[in-house]
């Protein structure tokens, strides 16, 4: 063997060949397209789950508000097409917090979910119930689901008591009947 073909030799075993190449692109294309659906399912999922949790986290703070403060304090919810947001309103309109407008306690704004409620703002009294229009107290119950749901986890329910205690769960996209 000349000089010459152990150089070619060489530099041949070192490499990939064009073939080689193309088998490994096309698994990887092959995999990627078998993954990226759960992917998409998955991204959903936690967009819903961290929406309904930044909507719990907002009614427990105006729970904890209304008991601090010994007096009535409110959320109000507006919801639209594909995207919904809530601020919790500052009884004594003294209070300024960044991101929100002036009179807000705090505030919240997502798009990609609905949110579906029969009332536009729940009202925490200083003992920490809830309260509809007038002095009734009546639970209240919300959903958020995403725009575009599909499967078993992308919409959520949130149950809140007369007396104001919060449970949430995971419903189907199609189930509009089951209790937590």
């Amino acid at each position: 063997m000349t000089f010459r073909n152990k150089v070619m030799n060489k530099a041949t075993a070192h490499g990939f060949t064009l073939l080689e190449l193309i088998v490994v692109l096309s698994v990887l294309a092959i995999l990627l397209s078998w993954g990226m659906p759960s992917l998409t399912q998955s991204i959903r999922n936690n967009s819903v789950l961290a929406q309904t949790n930044e909507l719990i986290a907002m009614l427990h703070f105006t729970k904890s508000e209304a008991l601090r403060r010994n007096s009535d304090v409110r959320v109000v919810l507006d919801a639209d097409v594909g995207s919904w947001e809530a601020f919790v309103d500052d009884p004594a309109d003294a209070e300024d917090v960044d991101s929100c407008l002036p009179g807000q306690l705090r505030c919240a704004s997502f798009t990609g979910a609905n949110l579906t409620a029969d009332v536009t703002e729940i009202r925490y009294n200083n003992r920490g119930y809830i309260r509809s229009d007038g002095e009734d107290w009546a639970p209240e119950t919300l959903y958020v689901q995403h725009s575009e749901c599909q499967g078993n986890s992308q919409r959520r329910r949130i149950d809140i008591t007369a007396t104001g205690q919060i449970r949430s769960c995971t419903l189907a996209c199609n189930d509009l009947e089951s209790e937590c």
